[in-house]
């Protein structure tokens, strides 16, 4: 056996023992509750992991969290540390939910302050749009703005999960996205966030994942991460599909 087999072979047995495909990337969100609830990263990750490119999610979150507040190590944040002390594909930015709104010039400065660190990880930036409030459902188009400007500004992919949201409440209302306090995401917000994230991050239509995604816990039982009807997800990942991918 020459070198350059044993060395090829030495990568593929590393790549085994440590759970990662060479065709893997690894992704990290920053961002707080919108993020969290219902592990909104780990989700996207079990949806990938049937693709020949799976995605290793990580999360830097805090409640109520701001980019500026990750920016500053506010409230025992360590985002800055952990792009320090990990190596990752894409990182995925999330401000505070009515940033856009009340803040604009803060989603810009502190979205360009973080680009520039970023970029000098060699990661590729994406932008985590959010959705409007239950009771102000007007505002989306602000929101979609203010994150657009920021991805032309820097070059950043923008991933549409507040227009996801705006199309799903008007075609069916039926379906609740919302948490009881009308800002959360339910598991169905979170289901339908995350088949945005996986088209957005795999180039790869979300029609015919399952309605239940399934993981295992610390002690290798069945953990369900969330649960929809066939219908219903069937439902939000065809919307989806057309939203992000055109078809």
């Amino acid at each position: 056996m020459n070198k350059f087999c044993s060395i090829f072979l030495l990568v593929l047995v590393s790549q085994s023992l440590f759970g990662q495909s060479a065709t893997s990337k690894k992704v990290l969100f920053v961002g707080n509750s919108y993020t969290y609830f219902w592990n909104l990263p780990l989700t996207v990750q079990v949806m990938s992991e049937k693709d020949s490119v799976q995605l290793i999610t990580k999360q830097s979150t805090g409640g109520g969290m701001s980019l500026r507040q990750h920016w500053n190590h506010e409230n025992n944040l360590i985002t800055k540390d952990i792009m320090d002390n990990n190596q990752f594909d894409i990182i995925i930015l999330q401000d505070f939910s009515m940033q856009a709104i009340n803040k604009p010039d803060s989603l810009l400065y502190y979205g360009k302050l973080w680009n520039d660190f970023i970029r000098n990880y060699g990661a590729k930036v994406y932008l985590y749009t959010t959705w409007a409030r239950e009771n102000d459902p007007q505002k989306q188009q602000i929101i979609t703005d203010g994150y657009q400007k920021l991805a032309l500004e820097i070059g950043a992919t923008v991933v549409p999960v507040g227009q996801a949201w705006e199309k799903v409440r008007a075609l069916r209302p039926d379906i609740q996205l919302f948490d009881k306090d009308g800002s959360h995401p339910s598991p169905s917000g979170t289901y339908l966030s995350a088949c945005v994230f996986y088209a957005v991050l795999t180039g790869k239509s979300p029609v015919g994942l399952p309605g239940r995604i399934i993981t295992k816990d610390r002690n290798d039982e069945k953990l369900y991460l969330n649960i929809q009807s066939d219908n219903d997800a069937k439902f939000m990942q065809e919307l989806v599909q057309e939203l992000v991918l055109g078809k």
